[in-house]
């Protein structure tokens, strides 16, 4: 399975691909042209309809892939500066995969974070519980909730020619990113020529919307509880359960120049056993092990890794830029 999983990433991430990749492209067209209809004919008919308002404004951060573009430490960022202009955020997810409603609870609290398929209903409970915001992750295919602001993340790493499900990542075309208030490049990477490449594209197909840098700075050591710690010394196991551990492991790369890096990456979500530590016990020596934020709030279940393990963290460089903040304010006046 993870084999499997592992090709599928590889494949999709392919810009120019080989012989079999091509192969494979080919039988996968006639599927990826009825997944494009099926999400025309159903971007059309929520065109013509305007969903149920909402007790509270609701700004969705979402993305047209799937998975890996930052949303998670986007939503921090975005949370963390409402509450510095006296808003009340709550965090509404889906709920998919038990380490992201963790760590959002890690950082915001039990009460402040909801996850349940029915978002509309997440929506409620928090305008009951007294918050006076939403920000709603991964929410720009949810269009049975209405969004006071949806803001829509590119990674700069994202392809650049959109194949859609199954023969590619994506779940909308760039022309979507029209319905957004705003969309931000996120850069975990030096990617300067792949991000002028999108800010032309996105230019073209979301003529009119604000297009931003965001820039994802990876650092700030901690403990697999979250306390501050030091950072690694000497070569380290780098392992991850990530949508795109490429930006995870070349940072590390950056943030520990000298070390020799061993690199372990799970599928998205993936729920460690205790099989999984073993193995890694086993591997691992006198070495450290570094994982992400969402690795963290599931490896602090094994005792055997308290000590051995060192969490490198995501965070957005600085506050909103205008355009952004110009909106997000009206979200909290209103």
């Amino acid at each position: 399975m993870e084999w499997a999983r592992r090709t599928v990433r590889d494949f999709w991430a392919t810009e120019s691909p080989g012989l079999a990749a091509r192969l494979a492209g080919t039988l996968l067209t006639p599927a990826e042209l009825s997944f494009r209809a099926a999400v025309a004919m159903r971007n059309a008919w929520y065109d013509k309809r305007r969903s149920p308002p909402t007790p509270v404004p609701v700004v969705s951060v979402g993305n047209l892939t799937v998975g890996g573009t930052g949303k998670t430490p986007v939503v921090r960022w975005l949370a963390e500066w409402l509450q510095r202009t006296g808003a009340r955020p709550a965090i509404v997810t889906r709920g998919y995969g038990r380490d992201e409603l963790a760590l959002y609870r890690r950082w915001f609290g039990e009460h402040a974070v909801l996850g349940d398929r029915d978002r509309r209903a997440c929506v409620r409970v928090a305008a009951d519980r007294g918050y006076t915001v939403v920000v709603l992750d991964d929410g720009f295919q949810q269009r049975r909730l209405a969004r006071t602001l949806d803001i829509v993340l590119v990674a700069a790493e994202d392809p650049i020619r959109p194949r859609m499900l199954p023969r590619g990542p994506y779940r909308e075309s760039p022309a979507s990113a029209r319905r957004a208030a705003a969309v931000l490049l996120t850069l975990r990477t030096p990617q300067r020529r792949r991000a002028a490449a999108w800010r032309d594209r996105l230019s073209r197909a979301a003529p009119g919307v604000p297009l931003l840098d965001l820039e994802i700075r990876m650092g700030g050591w901690t403990d697999l509880g979250g306390a501050p710690a030091a950072p690694p010394s000497g070569d380290v196991l780098a392992v991850c359960a990530i949508a795109r551990p490429g930006p995870f492991f070349s940072g590390l790369g950056a943030l520990l120049p000298g070390a020799h890096i061993e690199h372990l990456a799970y599928a998205d979500h993936h729920e460690y056993t205790f099989r999984d530590v073993s193995a890694l016990l086993q591997r691992l020596g006198r070495r450290a092990v570094v994982c992400t934020a969402k690795d963290a709030v599931k490896l602090a279940a094994f005792p055997e890794l308290a000590g051995r393990c060192v969490v490198a963290g995501f965070d957005v460089v600085g506050d909103p830029a205008a355009p952004l903040r110009r909106a997000l304010a009206e979200v909290v006046e209103r």
